[in-house]
């Protein structure tokens, strides 16, 4: 069995931000009284009271009325499953795009695709929201959730400009402005290089890549060997990783960096065309968590500590 790995990775930590942000879809709530408390019985375990009452509103309330578009809103944010609230707030975005629940609705298609692991969906539906919507106020929240499924589909120009704007609209949203600009930490590895996003864990456990072995980094025959850290071995299992990427040129430039700090550079072939780029190799987990200050340092961005397959 593989060696789990020792440090979080920016990606896992990712992965709890968004958790988070899932569990606080209901964060979007109904505004008018009448709503608010329809959606406080269905918090409560009344779906079943809350579904009749929002039902009676419906046939009673006008379509031409504002109150409508908060209606259908409500109706979704009550519904039993994840169809019947799709079902919902597409009639918000739909037949009323120019209410105030339009944004709002938009987004919780998002959030429902992202529960549902239609990354695709969840870009369509926020690039919509942003181009639609772009003075929204949940346009940080929708930055959030669009850049991780951005990620995912290896779109990183387009997570990192989501993760920009989100950040410049938090406002005094402390909380959402820490996880937006700790989500930001994947565009960058320094010197204004992009990075590709993380393997998906579902691939991860797949089956290894037909790729040659891993092997060292090759080095021009005029370059000065790195220096080796002291009780590292070549058969040392644990490494501390730089980046997964596949720009070739961004890989020589990582390379040169980690052996101009004095660690051997090492390619390790990895699923969807990605190279993860490593240092080593170090004795123990504890060697390895001893250096990773300093490499941080030389590579301007993310590295966790990895054993090696």
């Amino acid at each position: 069995m593989k060696i789990r790995i020792a440090v979080a990775t920016v990606a896992a930590a990712l992965a709890v931000c968004c958790a988070s942000a899932l569990s606080a879809q209901v964060a979007l709530p109904p505004t008018s009284p009448r709503f608010q408390e329809i959606a406080r019985l269905a918090q409560e375990g009344y779906g079943d009271s809350a579904r009749t009452l929002i039902a009676g509103v419906i046939s009673r309330t006008a379509p031409a009325d504002p109150a409508y578009a908060e209606a259908l809103y409500t109706a979704g944010t009550v519904a039993r499953t994840g169809d019947e609230m799709r079902t919902w707030f597409r009639r918000v975005v739909v037949e009323y795009p120019t209410s105030a629940w339009a944004d709002k609705a938009q987004l919780r298609l998002a959030q429902l695709a992202f529960g549902n692991g239609d990354m695709s969906d969840v870009v369509i539906r926020v690039s919509r929201l942003f181009a639609d919507y772009p003075d929204s106020p949940v346009i940080p929240t929708a930055a959030l959730w669009g850049a991780r499924a951005a990620f995912e589909q290896q779109k990183m120009q387009l997570a990192c400009d989501w993760l920009t704007r989100g950040i410049a609209a938090a406002g005094d949203d402390l909380e959402l402005r820490n996880q937006l600009q700790f989500t930001k930490q994947r565009c960058n590895v320094g010197d204004g290089v992009r990075l590709s996003p993380p393997v998906a864990e579902s691939l991860r456990a797949g089956p290894p890549p037909q790729t040659p072995v891993d092997t060292p980094a090759q080095r021009p025959p005029s370059a000065t060997p790195p220096v080796k850290p002291a009780g590292g071995t070549t058969a040392s299992p644990w490494r501390i990783q730089v980046a997964a990427i596949a720009d070739q040129v961004v890989i020589r430039r990582l390379i040169q960096k980690i052996e101009a700090a004095g660690f051997t550079a090492y390619r390790v072939p990895g699923p969807r065309g990605l190279t993860k780029v490593q240092a080593g190799p170090f004795a123990s987990r504890a060697a390895a968590a001893a250096k990773l200050a300093r490499l941080k340092s030389a590579v301007s961005g993310s590295a966790f500590v990895t054993a090696t397959p």
